[in-house]
């Protein structure tokens, strides 16, 4: 019996699992009723885990012999965002916690993982080697990220990692596709956010100051440009402005405007280049237009890019079409959306599944972080089976692949020096 038609036993338990956590929402830093959950299932089936201070929960399953170890990755938290019906009506449950909504499919990655942490363990006997299991607190926000305190821990404590494997389901690519890229599966992220301080005025004499919406708009109209300009055509970067405040009268000219957005990359050298560029042509139109600039934020970038490992990931598209069938798992369009994951593929050789839930007969297929957003209940056993799959496999035969791809790896301190992240760095390494 295959993997995929084994997992059928598990189907209504991922779906109860998933619903109760689409019911029950929670906030990045305040996910205690999750964890509370994650706990309680996990110590029902006996798997050994432990619970990170502001990271989350590690769990252990062990085989019956002793071996490589790989480790499976689930996030939690949910979003800011008011909950509506799906794209035809047809939710299937709603949040009961108002404003706040799993906007983006954690509910389903933690869903899988629990599932899949359930089937392992009752495959124990038939694994040679470990699985750890990382259930991550705070994917959504920077800080305190909570993947930075899953990965300390697994440094203090002297963890062995030879390969890792996430799921994040995706509203974008049709329902039950599986999609691993060789390399580039979701994007990086440079963050800006800017305040430029003018002279204020009345709107009658301009002439008598220095109106910041006009440097505003020197700069914004340089910004398209720039990207075609600055970047490689065959690396993409995209970049938006997605926030603006600036006056509130008509025939007032404001003191001082704000404006901030993000820039998206898999290059990471793409983004260094673009960001070099956009501030010196912030710098360069505040003093054109006798204006200060005040840099809130102004990161290089925030989350590196999640790029799977083509060795692994070519390994892990074998695996699943054996027991799936041939073409069940294939390249798909890489996501310009960015991923705490990054971080993990950044130190051990691995993969990232994109799992496609997008059904419009079924009302999903809305856009993550949309208040409309759904995912396609059906599709999520498909995940746990591709994440059991890619485990069983890798702890037989895949180690070796995975040894040969570590010299291209970085440690916790260069990843954490990669992604900007000065609070970790003075934290953990006293830098």
């Amino acid at each position: 019996m295959t993997i995929l038609e084994r997992s059928k036993a598990y189907e209504e338990y991922v779906v109860q699992m998933r619903r109760w956590l689409h019911e029950n929402p929670e906030l990045s830093g305040r996910e205690f009723g999750t964890l509370k959950k994650i706990d309680e299932e996990l110590s029902a089936y006996g798997i050994e885990h432990v619970e990170v201070e502001n990271g989350g929960i590690i769990g252990f399953i062990r085989g019956a012999e002793d071996g490589p170890v790989v480790l499976l990755r689930a996030d939690m938290d949910a979003l800011p965002v008011e909950e509506l019906q799906n794209l035809n009506g047809s939710r299937a449950c709603f949040s009961k916690n108002k404003g706040v909504m799993h906007a983006c499919g954690h509910d389903g990655h933690t869903a899988m993982l629990l599932a899949a942490a359930r089937m392992l363990s009752d495959m124990k006997g038939e694994l040679k080697g470990t699985v750890v299991l990382a259930f991550e607190r705070s994917e959504e926000i920077r800080t305190p990220a909570g993947a930075r305190y899953l990965w300390k821990y697994i440094y203090d404590n002297g963890i062995r990692v030879d390969s890792c494997y996430a799921t994040h389901v995706y509203s974008m690519i049709p329902s039950g596709t599986v999609g691993i890229n060789d390399e580039a599966a979701m994007s990086g992220i440079s963050r800006f956010d800017v305040t430029i301080e003018g002279k204020g005025g009345h709107g009658s004499r301009p002439d008598q100051s220095n109106n910041p919406i006009d440097c505003f708009v020197t700069i914004y109209q340089r910004i398209e440009a720039l990207r075609m300009l600055t970047n490689d055509p065959y690396k993409p970067v995209t970049v938006s402005v997605g926030k603006l405040e600036g006056g509130k009268q008509m025939n007032v000219i404001p003191q001082e405007l704000s404006f901030g957005g993000t820039v998206r990359f898999f290059d990471m050298a793409e983004s260094h280049k673009f960001m070099n560029a956009l501030k010196k042509t912030i710098d360069l139109s505040a003093e054109m237009c006798g204006c200060k600039v005040r840099y809130n934020i102004f990161e290089d970038p925030f989350y590196i890019s999640t790029v799977n490992d083509p060795v692994m990931a070519d390994f892990a598209r074998r695996a699943i079409n054996e027991d799936f069938g041939d073409g069940s798992a294939h390249p798909c369009e890489p996501w310009m959306a960015s991923e705490t994951y990054g971080g993990f593929l950044a130190q051990w050789p691995g993969v990232l599944c994109l799992l496609g839930v997008g059904d419009p007969e079924k009302g999903s297929g809305a856009a993550h972080h949309n208040g409309q957003f759904d995912i396609d209940e059906s599709v999520l056993i498909k995940g746990v089976a591709a994440a059991v799959c890619y485990a069983k496999n890798f702890l037989e035969k895949g180690a070796e692949l995975a040894e040969s791809r570590k010299q291209y790896r970085m440690s916790l301190k260069e990843l954490l020096i990669a992604n900007d992240d000065k609070e970790a760095l003075e934290e953990f390494f006293g830098e």
